[in-house]
């Protein structure tokens, strides 16, 4: 069996969305986006050629959501929501929101009393 390529099967629109939210933060690649990208490939997830820039945009995404107290559990979930979950399996989103917590956000968290938080729902 191959890996899981969840990532092909991101929409069309939450691709649009996270590259149209996070253009100027990702305008050009930098060690820190080289870095990540790669931690996600080691983790076995793909994407389609040119498709970085959205890839990037959802670790922002997800940032927004850790700091606006979601878990990382809600906001896999919810990513995972959003995507064809017969293909994608919520651990491979769970892979991608602790690879972005620790390369963009590390200080970023949720307030564990608060429950499943608010926030933006991690890109969808």
């Amino acid at each position: 069996m191959s890996p899981p390529r969840w990532l092909v099967r991101l929409t069309i629109a939450m691709m649009a969305g996270a590259a149209l939210v996070c253009s100027a933060a990702v305008a050009s690649a930098n060690p820190t986006d080289d870095a990540y990208l790669n931690q996600l490939r080691g983790a076995g997830l793909t994407w389609p050629a040119g498709d970085e820039d959205a890839v990037i945009g959802m670790a922002y995404l997800i940032c927004n959501d850790l700091e606006s107290n979601w878990t990382p559990q809600h906001i896999a979930n919810s990513i995972h929501a959003n995507l064809d979950p017969d293909n994608i399996h919520v651990h491979d989103v769970g892979a991608m929101v602790n690879i972005a917590h620790a390369t963009y956000c590390p200080n970023a968290g949720y307030n564990a009393a608060a429950g499943d938080g608010g926030g933006g729902g991690g890109g969808g």
